[in-house]
């Protein structure tokens, strides 16, 4: 009896483990099938998604511009169980974000952004009532310090520092990236914490350190980001990952806590990365280099600092920084957007709860709206008497659009304006003797949500006066 009682617990078991694996492998089938009237794209499987069948031999980047080739401007795909559709020129992405702004308002929620953000807490990724408080009060705080003064005050505290430290390098082969993240991080120290650091001070570096490594983790995304199922489990990567948040937090509100405003600002990767492809282009290209310097210092001089005063008299200069922004796309693909209720796009359906994205270097590359997109070339923003284009192409979207586009857009383009245009008329950058042959333009590949020049990319400086 006991035997037959323990076969018959058994045999239950068995039954019940089968039905609950069919049950979930239903349900995973629901989650990768595509919707009725949803846009085209390549099949799923499920679990995997789309991706388990493009091989592992190609970039995301590559492999989303074989997508468009093939499917259009806009196609779908199945990410770990989540339906994607990725937007892939201006027409489709003004319909969605701007003709349809409230259904696509909303923002995805991964697994990662949600652990790196305490809940989706923050400006970029909350919804509701509280973004549209934070948002109100950024709003209030990015118009104080992008008046002219407040700016231009912030950027050239710093300059000094950047002098300081590009003189020390002399003839010295040096990595820009770890210099421009110094500056960058200095002007928002100020910003938000009202404090100075010196270029180069531990604790500065430390948190740059840190932020980088979570900002990597979170770009590739983790575990539970590709089989939900996998946030119930105590997997070692996540484990040290919630370590490192834990660090990269507690150094966050040591010094917030010493202040009484907690404000985040946007904008700082934006910043990092233009200005480090700025450099790798000013450096490959010494003739665009050349006559953006002769032209500031026909304008400026010598004897004052570069002014947001300017803006509209550098013509060559501002449609070069436009070039990096194009030829850059330091966000390759957009922040996720989230459907908040069933709507159509471009005559197809898009339900609710589908992940939107904007592939910008769709938008940037196309050779339907750019003369040679794999060139740097200023020309791209300029007439034909060398004037700044009036009205800027349609499918030129570094910052996005509509009720989501990068809040700090306007603090960022002032930013980099006065960088740029003191960085490069009172210093020279070239090529590392003996490697005048190898391109400086060749961006990292290895994750979807990054575009930038590889981190180990080395320059000589020099100064012009």
């Amino acid at each position: 009896m006991a035997a037959s009682g323990a076969s018959q617990l058994g045999q239950t078991t068995t039954s019940i483990l089968i039905a609950v694996f069919i049950l979930g492998v239903f349900a995973f089938y629901k989650r990768t099938k595509r919707p009725d009237g949803f846009p085209p794209g390549p099949s799923s499987l499920p679990i995997f998604g789309s991706f388990l069948g493009f091989g592992f031999n190609k970039s995301p980047h590559q492999l989303f511009r074989e997508l468009h080739k093939k499917y259009g401007d806009i196609y779908s795909l199945n990410f770990a169980g989540q339906n994607t559709v990725l937007l892939n020129s201006a027409e489709v992405v003004k319909e969605a974000y701007v003709k349809h702004a409230v259904e696509f308002s909303g923002r995805g929620r991964a697994y990662a952004v949600g652990l790196l953000t305490e809940g989706f807490k923050d400006i970029i990724f909350s919804d509701g009532p509280q973004w549209k408080y934070q948002r109100k009060l950024a709003h209030s705080v990015f118009r104080q310090f992008t008046q002219r003064k407040q700016m231009e005050r912030l950027v050239h505290d710093v300059t000094p520092k950047i002098a300081s430290v590009l003189d020390a390098f002399g003839d010295k082969p040096f990595a820009p990236k770890w210099t421009v993240c110094n500056i960058v991080y200095n002007i928002l120290a100020t910003f938000t914490l009202g404090k100075k650091y010196e270029l180069n001070d531990p604790e500065i570096m430390t948190y740059i350190d840190l932020r980088n490594t979570v900002m990597y983790q979170v770009g590739n995304g983790q575990p539970a980001d590709y089989l939900p199922i996998l946030k119930y489990i105590p997997i070692p990567s996540v484990l040290k990952f919630k370590r490192l948040l834990k660090s990269f937090h507690r150094f966050f509100y040591d010094e917030f806590n010493k202040h009484r405003e907690r404000f985040d600002p946007a904008g700082t990767d934006t910043a990092i990365h233009t200005l480090h492809w700025a450099i790798a282009a000013m450096t490959e290209h010494p003739e665009i280099q050349e006559k953006v310097a002769m032209e500031i210092y026909e304008v400026v001089g010598r004897d004052r600092l570069p002014s947001i005063d300017d803006k509209g008299t550098l013509p060559y200069t501002e449609a070069t920084i436009l070039e990096v922004f194009r030829f850059g796309s330091v966000v390759p693909i957009g922040i996720p957007h989230s459907v908040m209720a069933d709507t159509s796009l471009c005559g197809y359906k898009i339900p609710k709860g589908t992940s939107v994205m904007i592939n910008h270097l769709a938008l940037h590359y196309n050779p339907r709206d750019w003369a040679e997109p794999n060139k740097f070339k200023p020309e791209h923003f300029l007439k034909d008497n060398g004037e700044l284009l009036t009205n800027l192409p349609e499918s030129f979207l570094p910052f996005s659009c509509g009720r989501r586009s990068c809040l700090g857009e306007d603090f960022a383009k002032k930013e980099i304006f006065l960088l740029f245009t003191w960085l490069f008329s009172r210093y020279t950058f070239y090529k590392v003797p003996g490697k005048e042959m190898t391109s400086l333009l060749t961006a990292t590949s290895n994750s979807a949500f990054n575009h930038q020049p590889r981190n180990e990319l080395q320059v000589c400086v020099k100064r012009r006066f």
